[in-house]
């Protein structure tokens, strides 16, 4: 009986759940937020902006609504450690807890915030 059981299990569910993993489509994190730009040393954001984050296997990007993207890639074994497109690099940091998440970049820090109702227009 066991054996039957095993045979019925190879021939239709393995080859059913390896169809399955091909067919799902693979999603990465995305999240409309906002972002606040901090120049170097400045206390007070230089701009903000409505801004999409997305992460997928370690990768991060930020697009801007003016325009600005920015695109991090891990470095390998460094976590918390990226590489922007100029391969300089990039520092998440911590600070905002459950409200967001900062990069640290040589020349800005970009705070990127999950709260955006300070962008709605009044």
């Amino acid at each position: 009986m066991v054996s039957l059981l095993w045979k019925w299990f190879a021939t239709l569910i393995v080859p059913a759940l390896i169809w399955a993993s091909f067919a799902l489509p693979v999603q990465a994190d995305i999240v409309d937020a906002r972002c606040d730009i901090y120049p170097k040393g400045a206390d007070k954001p230089s701009g903000r902006y409505l801004c999409v984050l997305s992460q997928h296997h370690g990768y991060i990007t930020i697009d801007r609504v003016d325009g600005v993207y920015y695109d991090f890639h891990p470095t390998r074994g460094e976590p918390g450690q990226y590489r922007d497109d100029r391969n300089q690099p990039v520092y998440k940091r911590s600070g905002l807890g459950t409200k967001g998440m900062i990069f640290e970049m040589s020349d800005k820090s970009i705070y990127v915030l999950w709260d955006t109702s300070a962008l709605a227009e009044p």
